[in-house]
């Protein structure tokens, strides 16, 4: 069935409009004279002109679906394609360029509102690859292309991604245990892997709440991965009568976790705080504490799955530039504000965690391992906290790694 486009506004030229490619390469700064500073002026100005009446074209359109979408949502959809179009002028870039991904993806959306796609609790990617009708993925490279800066992201303990493959082609697991900052940490793994690691890229499973999966704004992004989809600890008591509903779909969240765990070569990306981080009173940003219970629950997985090895990496992301999440948590409430920002994606990949080391004789259960004497609820403490500290001084090495390069993006009051 053919879908509906939200907005027509691009001319024939515009859809031919080449995408520029993404290198990983460092920043070198140029110097203009005035006259061609005046010039390069005068160029964003007209794009910025150009993406306004753009936006202002995609605003009436939206507004004139405001019956059909959730309440609020027409002034957040609207903010976030002005904001979108105007980081692309500011690239010196024709924001007509982008019209053919924003029809595609305000397409989506609206196909989302006809008809609101439920997620099973394992969701395969929709890729051309995969039999999908519609490669989200694609889409999803193409939108987020001008928001990620190649020249100033950063991938630190990249030889270790070598390490993750070769574990997955000999059939073992990994679990990637991060913080999470940003709706679009997942795009930023795609942008942080493709050139040099496709595979992994379109391959990665990751766990997400029920906000990227029900939210009609962020659900063509999410329908591009493999997800788990899983309520989280914050958000499953709201509404109060939904709760034993939420219970049951996170129990077949765990079979099919556990089931994957069980066929080997899988990766997996978590954020056991169970949400992004927040700032603190001054704006900084620290990895939020990880619930011992989700980071034992992936130890009693692998443990089930004792023919397959399973292999625990601490992983920090500072990508909070990137569509910041809200200061504050509302629980139950879906339609956050999304205002787009040009960033940079800052990974840093840790030495992998022993946690029968860490915890040392603790059980995952009753009387497991054999010999076992400490307690569970202390052992997964013990485990949580030293994951949570080895993901913190990651974190620091990203903070410290920006601020010697300069980065335009993470200054000294943006960390």
């Amino acid at each position: 069935m053919p879908r509906r486009a939200l907005i027509i506004v691009a001319s024939a030229s515009a859809l031919l409009a080449p995408q520029s490619t993404i290198k990983q390469t460092r920043r070198h700064s140029t110097t203009l004279n005035p006259l061609e500073q005046l010039a390069e002026q005068a160029q964003i100005k007209a794009y910025e002109a150009s993406a306004a009446a753009i936006a202002a074209t995609i605003s009436a359109k939206v507004a004139e679906k405001g019956d059909c979408m959730p309440d609020g949502m027409v002034p957040i959809v609207q903010e976030f394609m002005r904001t979108y179009l105007d980081v692309v002028a500011k690239q010196k870039r024709d924001p007509m360029e982008k019209v053919p991904v924003l029809k595609e993806y305000l397409g989506l959306v609206e196909d989302q509102l006809d008809e609101p796609f439920v997620f099973a609790p394992y969701h395969e990617a929709w890729t051309e690859e995969n039999g999908a009708p519609i490669d989200h993925l694609k889409m999803d490279t193409a939108f987020m292309e001008p928001m990620l800066d190649p020249a100033d992201s950063v991938l630190l303990g990249s030889e270790r991604v070598k390490d993750i493959e070769a574990l997955l082609a000999k059939g073992d697991n990994v679990v990637l245990l991060s913080n999470h900052q940003t709706e679009a940490d997942p795009s930023c793994w795609s942008f942080a892997l493709h050139e040099n690691h496709e595979r992994l890229e379109r391959d990665m499973i990751m766990v997400a709440g029920d906000r990227v999966t029900t939210d009609v704004v962020a659900v063509p992004f999410s329908k591009a991965r493999n997800l788990l989809c899983i309520y989280s600890k914050r958000h499953i008591d709201n509404p109060p009568e939904e709760k034993p509903k939420k219970m049951r779909h996170n129990a077949k969240t765990m079979t099919a976790m556990l089931r994957l765990f069980k066929g080997g070569g899988k990766c997996i990306w978590v954020a056991p705080s169970g949400g992004r981080d927040r700032p603190n009173s001054d704006g900084v940003y620290t990895p939020a504490q990880f619930d011992p219970k989700s980071v034992e629950m992936f130890r009693l997985m692998s443990a089930k799955a004792a023919d397959k090895t399973t292999h625990f990496y601490p992983v920090a992301m500072m990508t909070h530039r990137l569509f910041p999440p809200p200061k504050t948590l509302t629980p139950g409430a879906l339609g956050e504000p999304r205002r787009a920002i040009r960033g940079s994606v800052n990974i840093a990949i840790g030495e992998p965690i022993d946690f029968d080391e860490v915890t040392r004789a603790g059980c995952l259960v009753d009387d497991f391992p054999p010999g076992c004497v400490e307690d569970r609820e202390d052992a997964a403490q013990v485990a949580a906290e030293y994951a949570h500290l080895q993901v913190s001084q990651l974190y620091a090495d990203l903070v410290k790694d920006a601020k010697d390069r300069g980065s335009p993006y993470y200054s000294a009051d943006r960390y």
